[in-house]
Order: C-alpha cells, then sequence, then structure tokens
C-alpha cells in the first residue's frame, strides 16, 4: 500500500513538472512571436511600409549601454521608398529619446525588402530599469524591452541578444 501511493506521489510531481515546463515553453514562444510581428506604419503622404523586428542586442560600453535593433523593412507600394535613419528613435521609460549612432538614409526597393537594417543607439544604464521602445514612424512604436528593470550580466564590450521583448 505504501509503495503504490509512492508511485502515485512521484506520478503527481512528475506531471506537474511536465506541465510546467509546457507552459513555460508556450509562453517564450508567445512572447517572441509577438516581437516579431510586423507593424504597419502609414505616413501623412500615404506611404505605408513594414516594420518587422528581428532581434535586440544589449551590451555595456565605457559610456554606459549599447542597444542595437535589426529590423526587417518591407515596401508594399510600387514605388521606392526611402527612409531618413534619424526618423528611428529609441524612447526609454523617462521619455528620453535617443538618436541612432549612424545617420543617413534606408532606400527600400518597390514591393521588395530591406532584410535586415541595423539601428544602434548608445543609452545610460539607467534607461535599462523600464521600458524601451523604438519609434519606426509619424506615431508608431515597437517595443524593445519590457517595463522590468535588467542589469547587464555581461563585461565590457559584450553583447546578449534578445529575441523577444521580455527582458
Amino acid at each position: 500500500m505504501k509503495g503504490k501511493r509512492l508511485w502515485i506521489a512521484i506520478g503527481g510531481i512528475v506531471t506537474i513538472n511536465a506541465l510546467s515546463i509546457t507552459a513555460l515553453v508556450w509562453l517564450r514562444s508567445h512572447d517572441s512571436q509577438s516581437f516579431s510581428q510586423p507593424c504597419q506604419v502609414h505616413t501623412y503622404g500615404g506611404t505605408n511600409y513594414l516594420v518587422r523586428p528581428l532581434e535586440t542586442a544589449v551590451g555595456r560600453i565605457e559610456t554606459g549601454c549599447m542597444v542595437i535593433v535589426s529590423l526587417r523593412l518591407e515596401n508594399p507600394n510600387p514605388f521606392e521608398v526611402i527612409l531618413k535613419r534619424e526618423w528611428f528613435v529609441l524612447l526609454d521609460h523617462e521619455k528620453e529619446y535617443y538618436e541612432p549612432t549612424q545617420l543617413g538614409t534606408i532606400r527600400i526597393p518597390a514591393q521588395g525588402a530591406v532584410e535586415r537594417e541595423v539601428f544602434g543607439f548608445v543609452i545610460p544604464n539607467e534607461a535599462l530599469t523600464g521600458l524601451i521602445a523604438l519609434k519606426v514612424g509619424q506615431q508608431y512604436f515597437i517595443t524593445v524591452k519590457s517595463p522590468r528593470p535588467y542589469t547587464l550580466p555581461v563585461g565590457k564590450d559584450q553583447f546578449v541578444v534578445f529575441r523577444q521583448k521580455d527582458w
């Protein structure tokens, strides 16, 4: 009788662990999918384009932190779209704006895409204590970091890559 109860208890523990792992995998997968959802951006001039985040990297540098955001830009229009890199601005939870480290233009061919456009931003360490969003168009923002505080576990000039916004 005692042996049977022991096996039932072990079976219950194994079942609870399996369900917990399944729920964790589902939540991680769902968060990753929501991060990479495309955002359709409309301009006042009628031009539209799609922005899909691919990944975010964060690391420590001498002057603070470097956040690198990789995007896929798609143009459904029958004409070329030219975007200025300075239109893509990082915004932290205190409403501080950070311009990209590289300026210039991005050309998206007619009904084509730029598979990977990389934007780098230098931000203070305090900006990692809350939400971080990327402005991708007039009044369009995508979340690249959750509101939870984040402490960099890496040394100087080392980066951690995220493919979700829950970091």
